[in-house]
C-alpha cells in the first residue's frame, strides 16, 4: 500500500486521475494532508510519498520532520520517499543541481549581490508553481529596481529568488520545455511543449503555445534523456516528482523539479493531445502500481505512532465529511473508489 501526503488544497494533482477511472490501485492508496499526518494518532503501515514540499512553511517542516522521525522508529521497515529534511527548499534543490555540474545557470536569494549574476535574470517565488514574477531583467540596476518594487514583507522573508535565464529555443525558434517524471525507481517522459514566449508552460489555453502532438507522442514513447534526468533526480535527492527542463547545446538544464506534479486526466485535454495524455497516465499508473507492489503492509494495517501534534482537520464540505468518516472507520484505502462513484453521481 502507498500513502501520499500532500497539502490539503493541492491533492487534486493525484486525485483527479485516481478518482475518475478504473485502475488496479483502488484499495491500495491512502491520501493524507500534512495536518492529518502530523495529528493522527494512528497511521497506515505502508510506503509513504511526501509531495508538495515547496509549499511547506518552515514551521510546517519542523512538525513534519518530527513526525517522520517518530514514524520511522515505530515502523522501521516502512519506506519513505521525498523526506523533506533531506530535500530542503527549492533553493537547496537548485543549488545541488548547479554544484553537481548538471545546471550551468543558478537560482539564488534576492539578497545576493546583483553584480554576481549572469544576465538576463528574472524573479520568481520560492514556494509556488506560477512561473516568473518579473520580465527579463538585463542589468544589475534593473534587478535592484525590481527587488525594490517588491512588497516589503516579500523582501524581508526572502520568498522571492533570482534565476539566471536559459535560452531554450529549439531549431524552429520556439522556446521548448520537456518533462520527465520519477516514481521510485521508474522514470518516464511526461511532456514536450513549445511556445512563442520565453515562459513555456505548455498550457493548451495559452495562445503562445505551439502544439506538436505527434512529436510529443514520439518523445513520450522514447527513453531520450533518461540517463541525464536520472542523474538530475539523484543529485536533487527527489524520488517522486516531475523535472521540467530544456536541452541547451545538447545538455539538459533543469528549470525545476515539482514534487507534486498534476497527472492530467486525458478527457480534459484537446482531442489532438489525448493520445499523449493517455500515455502519461498509463505510465504513471504502472509506475505507482509497481511501487505499491514493493510496499510493505496491507490495506487494514495501521500503527500507533507517538508524538501526534495538533488537532485533526475538520471541514464542512462533502469531501471533507466523507473523508473524515472513512478515516474514522480506517477505510481510507477505499477512498478513491468511493469518490469515483460520488463523482459519477455528480455528488462531488
Amino acid at each position: 500500500m502507498i500513502t501520499f501526503v500532500a497539502t490539503a488544497t493541492h491533492q487534486y494533482a493525484i486525485r483527479d486521475v485516481l478518482e475518475t477511472r478504473t485502475h488496479p490501485l483502488h484499495s491500495r492508496i491512502v491520501i493524507l494532508s500534512y495536518n492529518e499526518f502530523v495529528a493522527s494518532r494512528r497511521l497506515p503501515q505502508s510506503t509513504y510519498v511526501f509531495t508538495d514540499l515547496e509549499r511547506l512553511s518552515v514551521a510546517d517542516r519542523k512538525l513534519v520532520d518530527a513526525r517522520i522521525e517518530a514514524f520511522g522508529q515505530a515502523c522501521p521497515d516502512c519506506r519513505m520517499l521525498n523526506l523533506p529534511m533531506r530535500i530542503g527548499t527549492r533553493l537547496d534543490i537548485m543549488r545541488r543541481l548547479h554544484e553537481s555540474g548538471i545546471n550551468k545557470f543558478r537560482m539564488l536569494p534576492i539578497t545576493t549581490d546583483p553584480e554576481t549574476f549572469r544576465y538576463p535574470v528574472f524573479l520568481r517565488c520560492d514556494d509556488d508553481h506560477e512561473g516568473p514574477k518579473s520580465d527579463l531583467l538585463h542589468s544589475s540596476k534593473e534587478l535592484r529596481d525590481a527587488i525594490a518594487a517588491l512588497p516589503r514583507d516579500d523582501r524581508q522573508n526572502s520568498r522571492f529568488v533570482v534565476t539566471e535565464y536559459v535560452d531554450a529555443r529549439n531549431a524552429n525558434g520556439f522556446h521548448e520545455k520537456r518533462s520527465y517524471t520519477r516514481v521510485g525507481s521508474r522514470l518516464f517522459p511526461s511532456a514536450l511543449d513549445q511556445s512563442k514566449a520565453w515562459v513555456c508552460k505548455g498550457e493548451y489555453t495559452d495562445p503562445a503555445t505551439v502544439p506538436i502532438p505527434d512529436r510529443e507522442l514520439a518523445f513520450l514513447k522514447s527513453d531520450m534523456d533518461e540517463a541525464a534526468l536520472r542523474a538530475a533526480f539523484s543529485a536533487a535527492g527527489i524520488e517522486y516528482g516531475r523535472a521540467d527542463y530544456a536541452l541547451v547545446d545538447g545538455r539538459p538544464q533543469i528549470f525545476e523539479i515539482n514534487t507534486n506534479p498534476w497527472i492530467e486526466p486525458p478527457e480534459q485535454v484537446p482531442g489532438e493531445a489525448r493520445a499523449g495524455a493517455e500515455h502519461i497516465v498509463s505510465a504513471w499508473l504502472e509506475a505507482v502500481s509497481e511501487l505499491a507492489d514493493e510496499a510493505s503492509g496491507t490495506s487494514n494495517a495501521w500503527r500507533e505512532i507517538p508524538c501526534a501534534a495538533g488537532r485533526l482537520p475538520r471541514g464542512l464540505s462533502r469531501r471533507s465529511a466523507a473523508h473524515a468518516v472513512l478515516r474514522g472507520l480506517r477505510q481510507l484505502h477505499n477512498e478513491t473508489r468511493a469518490f469515483r462513484w460520488l463523482r459519477r453521481l455528480r455528488l462531488m
